[in-house]
């Protein structure tokens, strides 16, 4: 019996345009394919440097954006016909927690709001227990419902926000949640319990994430499995323990020689040699999309591109190497 996939993306593509007297195309996902599968609760992640795609893939799941090409099915079911018939059902299945703690609120509104609307809007509970409902979730992410509620935005802290996001999310108890950046841009004391929390939410709610990241120090402390992206590219995907320990593709190699050890006696002396790239490669197909900037790189990669292809069971990189 073959059960259908939560999530599939099938070779997404999306081209922005930019410009008024001269346009110029930038291709931000090129050709992106992945699933995730329902019977078992994953986390996986996005992983690359800015510009890379990630967001973009995001946005395009939770249908903010519309791809160029490709299509992306969620149960098997095309995510903008689901919009269009019951955007309601998708919108409680697929949750999304953004980067930036400090724009996502109204400052004209106490924090209450936040949760109350979802309870309302989703029918969660009736007037007269939804307020044991919204401090149980509190409570259930670290936060003392008395000293969060009745206040404004501006009153509380970027960890506080992001946790109450999180709240949020455990009202709703979506089938995936989909995360961009979340804890970037709260003080590093309280990431570990942010991530903590949303492994919580895989092996007690069944819910199944896609975190994107630039950090594989907090891919590795979270994922299953990753996916590297290099310029919209899928350039390696695989399970996060073999690709941290033994990374095929250099841009991976890259990412992951940059992450500096922590230990104060051991001073970081080595430097990453890149080449210059021309960021108006992007829009053609030819070649490798790292080739610019590989430092292995030989004059076949400027005219062949390289596809995935399977070096292990659970393996997958698009390097010439491997060929």
């Amino acid at each position: 019996m073959t059960t259908t996939p939560l999530l599939q993306v099938n070779h997404l593509k999306k081209i922005f345009t930019t410009g008024v007297l001269t346009k110029r195309q930038i291709k931000a996902v090129d050709d992106v394919s992945f699933t995730i599968f329902g019977e078992k609760p994953q986390v996986t992640a996005l992983v690359g440097e800015s510009g890379s795609g990630k967001s973009t893939i995001l946005r395009t799941i939770l249908g903010l954006i519309r791809p160029t090409s490709g299509e992306i099915l969620y149960k098997g079911k095309d995510v903008f016909e689901l919009l269009k018939k019951n955007p309601k059902n998708y919108r409680r299945e697929v949750q999304v927690i953004f980067q930036d703690p400090y724009s996502i609120y109204n400052p004209f509104y106490k924090v209450d709001r936040v949760l109350e609307l979802v309870i309302k809007k989703f029918n969660l509970a009736s007037e007269t227990n939804h307020d044991d409902l919204i401090r149980d979730s509190l409570r259930k992410v670290g936060i003392r419902p008395e000293e969060l509620l009745g206040r404004y935005p501006h009153q509380i802290s970027g960890g506080e926000r992001q946790r109450l996001m999180l709240a949020r999310i455990l009202l709703i108890k979506p089938n995936l949640l989909l995360a961009d950046e979340p804890v970037s841009m709260i003080d590093a004391s309280l990431r570990a319990i942010f991530l903590d929390i949303l492994l919580e939410f895989k092996k007690k709610y069944n819910i199944s994430s896609i975190y994107v990241t630039h950090d594989f120090n907090v891919a590795n402390y979270v994922a299953d499995d990753v996916i590297v992206l290099c310029n919209g590219v899928i350039v390696e995907k695989g399970l996060i323990s073999e690709i941290i320990s033994d990374p095929l593709h250099p841009y991976t190699k890259n990412l992951i020689s940059s992450i500096p050890v922590p230990d104060p006696t051991d001073r970081w002396k080595d430097k990453i040699q890149l080449k210059v790239t021309d960021l108006g490669r992007r829009v053609k197909s030819q070649g490798c999309i790292y080739f610019g900037r590989c430092p292995v790189s030989c004059s076949e990669c400027s005219e062949r591109n390289p596809m995935l292809k399977k070096v292990g069971n659970n393996r997958e990189v698009a390097c010439l190497q491997y060929d």
